[in-house]
């Protein structure tokens, strides 16, 4: 699709090129009259091959496999390094985690963060793709997940999945738009985007 897009911009330059040299011919002392005629031909058939591309055509709807994993990042500092945050970071959002100074008996001065999310965070598809989401659950115990599409309804419904299981979440992408991936636990930075791009 994107080479038949550079055609179509770049065939035009090409023609008008070679309207300019028929001209150049045409005004040369030099020029005869069969050559004349074979460049107003090649025009021709230029021109010819250019109707015949027509419009840009869709790629048809596939079938797309996308690797999804459910994970938590930690970070450890200690209060000599740097303060503790103020803001408790669970106030924030369920996805995040926080373990004050003194959770650790051996280095009480450590302090630690957490974040729950999705890896890939942006996907991409196609409209009318038919969309298989692999999801591999890598951290927690507990995630309630579903997929809503860009009106808001659930295209996948609500699914608990469990630390160390796969689960493959199927739908239909028939509307253009950002599609989600949403886990309630740990909302909502536990979410991710599926963009459907229209097709052309």
């Amino acid at each position: 699709m994107v080479t038949r897009k550079r055609l179509r911009v770049a065939v035009p330059l090409l023609l008008a090129l070679a309207a300019g040299l028929l001209v150049l011919a045409a005004c040369s002392d030099e020029a005869s009259e069969q050559d004349l005629e074979e460049v107003q031909a090649d025009l021709a058939a230029l021109q010819a091959d250019v109707e015949a591309l027509g419009s840009p055509t869709s790629v048809g709807p596939v079938d797309r496999l996308i690797e999804v994993t459910g994970f938590e990042v930690k970070g450890t500092t200690n209060t000599d390094d740097l303060a503790a945050p103020e803001v408790d970071p669970e106030t924030l959002s369920a996805g995040y985690g926080y373990s004050a100074p003194g959770f650790d008996d051996e280095n009480p001065t450590n302090w630690r963060v957490a974040s729950y999310m999705w890896n890939a965070g942006d996907m991409t598809s196609f409209q009318g793709d038919s969309l298989d989401l692999h999801v591999f659950i890598l951290n927690g115990n507990e995630h309630n997940v579903w997929v809503e599409a860009p009106d808001g309804s659930k295209v996948v419904q609500d699914i608990e999945m469990n630390r160390g299981r796969t689960y493959n979440l199927e739908f239909d992408a028939t509307q253009a738009g950002v599609y989600k991936l949403v886990c309630s636990t740990h909302a909502p930075t536990m979410t991710a985007d599926i963009v459907v791009i229209p097709q052309s």
